[in-house]
């Protein structure tokens, strides 16, 4: 599965989406009527697309093989529904296709907010439930939500009161920790974690066949970034000789649920700092994923040579001198 940002090239699916996961949401215990006039008024064309034009609102899709299963609508400062202030994030619409249900789906979205709340620095991140959605209410209880007001929906002629929930992130603040040990220093649970880690996105996620345990993990150390206790971030630290002539940082990766929160960064300033406290090494080589150069570059790395294929990725080689 994929969190991807809509754009105005996504019109239809969104609004495909909009009102098939509304309708499935709300049709059993709402008049057909009012329904109906809701879906009519709510998700036309022009309506989405000034939605999606506004600066300060973000919509994203979760994508599971190229099909959108749900989707993600944020506001930020005059264009929240309630408390319109600088230092707050809205989730309006979290809604996942009824067939998805269960399948963390709504978690993986709600994943996504809370890492773009993290990366604006929001104090708060609030919320609008139907009162009488009880499991969305339990689901926001459980993650930290707290109720603080209430305020009336419209849908058609009906009035309906909404529960508003919100979360003092200044209070929530994630621990975030690096360690590197290795390999005979990492516990069985650690070295489970990491290639746990490894396979849900290199296999999975960019849908790769490779081996990606080899005997290259015995002579390199590995450095672990833990947010609050759980492993968000990997890469492994490589002796000059056994995968390039220089030292090398390979097999980076941040969990879906971590992204947006600055970690890459901070991972690859600790992997660099690896290197040259533990290896004793000043140059760095790297394989890096074409898509990536901008931030590799932004760290000192310069490209070596021309683009190349690896496992169906393209790639480009990079020094740190």
């Amino acid at each position: 599965m994929m969190i991807t940002k809509i754009t105005e090239n996504d019109i239809t699916e969104l609004q495909e989406i909009s009102k098939k996961t509304f309708s499935e949401t709300f049709s059993k215990d709402n008049a057909e009527e009012s329904m109906a006039q809701y879906l009519e008024t709510s998700f036309t064309t022009e309506k989405l697309l000034a939605e999606l034009n506004d600066r300060n609102s973000e919509f994203y899709f979760a994508r599971l093989n190229h099909k959108v299963i749900g989707y993600l609508k944020l506001n930020m400062g005059s264009s929240q529904t309630e408390m319109k202030k600088d230092n707050a994030l809205e989730i309006e619409r979290i809604y996942v296709s009824k067939d998805f249900h269960g399948k963390k789906v709504g978690q993986a979205l709600y994943d996504k907010a809370m890492a773009i709340a993290t990366e604006k620095n929001a104090d708060y991140i609030w919320l609008g439930v139907w009162e009488n959605n009880l499991k969305a209410i339990s689901f926001y209880k459980k993650n930290g939500f707290r109720e603080f007001d209430r305020h009336i929906f419209r849908l058609g002629n009906e009035e309906q009161t909404d529960i508003m929930m919100k979360m003092n992130l200044k209070s929530n603040k994630m621990k975030i920790e690096f360690f590197i040990k290795s390999f005979e220093e990492l516990s069985t649970i650690e070295l489970y974690n990491i290639l746990k880690l490894r396979s849900e996105i290199f296999i999975i996620e960019q849908n790769c066949v490779y081996q990606d345990i080899d005997d290259k993990d015995l002579k390199c150390h590995h450095l672990m970034c833990l947010v609050d206790g759980n492993l968000a971030g990997y890469t492994r630290i490589v002796p000059h000789g056994l995968t390039y002539e220089d030292a090398s940082i390979g097999r980076v990766v941040i969990g879906t649920a971590y992204r947006g929160l600055g970690l890459g960064k901070q991972l690859m300033e600790h992997s660099i700092k690896g290197c040259q406290d533990i290896l004793k090494e000043s140059k760095i080589r790297i394989s890096a994923q074409l898509y990536l150069l901008k931030f590799y570059n932004a760290l000192g790395f310069k490209e070596v040579g021309d683009p190349y294929d690896e496992d169906g990725i393209p790639h480009i080689e990079m020094v740190l001198n």
